[in-house]
C-alpha cells in the first residue's frame, strides 16, 4: 500500500534475506553484549564464583553437555533433556490447541453454549496451571501424563478466550456481505468467519505455548520422573552445577525464541499477512 509522505508516494520495499539478517543483529547483539559483558563483571567482582560462575565455565559446561560422552549417559546429554521436555510440551499443545479453537468458535456461534461456558472460563483462568500438579501426581503419579495435563490446561485457555473473542469480532459487514452472495453454514464459517478470526487464534496460540513452556518446565521440577530441561536444572542443584543450570535456563530461551522464530511468524506469512489482514513485523521499511 502506498504511503504519501510531504508529497511524495512512498512504496513499502520487502529486505532482502541478507538486509534482514544485518538488521537482526544490529537490532539485537548488542543488547546480548551487554548482557554478558555485565554478568562477567559481576561474576569477577562482585559475587562467589562457585554460586555465579564467570562466561568461561559456563561456556565449557555447554561444549561438555553437548559433545562430550559421560559415563553410563547418552551422547548430548542436553540434547535428550530438550527432546524430552519438547515432546511433552507439542503434545500438550496439540491436544490444547484442537480442544481450545473447538470450544471457543462453539462459545463464539452458540449462543447457550457461551453462556454456560463464561463462567467456568471465568473460575478456571485464574488457577495456575502447576497448582494442579499435586492432585495429578496422585492421580497419575510421576511421568509423562501429568506433564502433558499441565502444559495442556496451560496453553488452552488463551486459545479458548482467543478464539472466542475473535469469532465473536469478526466484521459484520464481511458476513452480511457473505449473507447477500447466499454464502450459509460451513460456507459463511470456512471463507469469512474462520479467517476473520485468525489472527485472534494465532496470538491465542502463540500466548499458550508461552504459558505452556512455562508451565512445562515448572511442572518438570515437580512431576517430572527422569529427562527433561526443569528436571535437570533441579537436580543440578545437588552438585552446585550453577553452570549446568544457567546452561539449561539459556537452552530454555533459545529454543523459545526459535520456535517463535520458526514457527509462528512463518504461520503468520503464509496466512494472515498473505491475506493482508496483519502487517510483517519487521518485515519492509519505506523507500528513502
Amino acid at each position: 500500500m502506498a504511503v504519501a509522505t510531504h508529497g511524495e508516494v512512498k512504496l513499502p520495499v520487502e529486505l532482502s534475506t541478507k538486509e534482514k539478517t544485518v538488521k537482526w543483529i544490529f537490532d539485537n547483539v548488542p543488547s546480548f553484549i551487554l548482557l554478558i559483558a555485565g554478568w562477567e563483571l559481576i561474576a569477577m567482582y562482585v559475587a562467589e564464583p562457585a554460586l555465579f560462575p564467570r562466561v568461561g565455565p559456563i561456556v565449557y559446561r555447554a561444549y561438555e553437555v553437548i559433545f562430550v560422552k559421560f559415563e553410563d549417559a547418552p551422547a548430548c546429554i542436553l540434547c535428550v533433556h530438550i527432546y524430552h521436555t519438547a515432546w511433552r510440551i507439542m503434545v500438550g499443545m496439540a491436544i490444547a490447541t484442537v480442544a481450545g479453537i473447538s470450544i471457543g468458535i462453539a462459545m463464539g456461534r452458540v449462543a447457550w453454549f457461551e453462556r454456560l461456558m463464561v463462567p467456568i472460563l471465568s473460575m478456571l483462568l485464574p488457577i495456575p496451571a502447576l497448582a494442579w500438579s499435586p492432585i495429578l501426581v496422585l492421580w497419575f503419579g510421576l511421568g509423562n501424563t501429568t506433564m502433558i495435563f499441565i502444559t495442556a490446561f496451560a496453553a488452552a485457555l488463551p486459545a479458548i478466550s482467543s478464539t472466542w473473542t475473535g469469532v465473536k469480532t469478526v466484521n459484520p459487514i464481511w458476513i452480511r456481505a457473505a449473507r447477500s452472495m447466499d454464502a450459509r453454514g460451513m460456507t459463511l464459517f470456512w471463507k469469512v468467519i474462520f479467517p476473520g478470526a485468525l489472527p485472534f487464534i494465532l496470538s491465542g496460540i502463540r500466548i499458550g505455548l508461552a504459558r505452556a513452556w512455562r508451565a512445562g518446565i515448572a511442572g518438570e521440577i515437580v512431576a517430572a520422573s527422569d529427562w527433561g530441561l526443569g528436571y535437570s536444572i533441579f537436580d543440578s542443584r545437588e552438585d552446585l552445577d550453577t553452570a549446568f543450570m544457567l546452561v539449561g535456563i539459556a537452552c530454555i530461551a533459545l529454543v523459545g525464541f526459535m520456535m517463535e522464530k520458526f514457527i509462528f511468524e512463518k504461520l503468520e506469512k503464509v496466512t494472515v499477512v498473505k491475506w493482508g489482514m496483519m502487517e510483517e513485523v519487521g518485515g519492509g521499511t519505506g523507500a528513502g
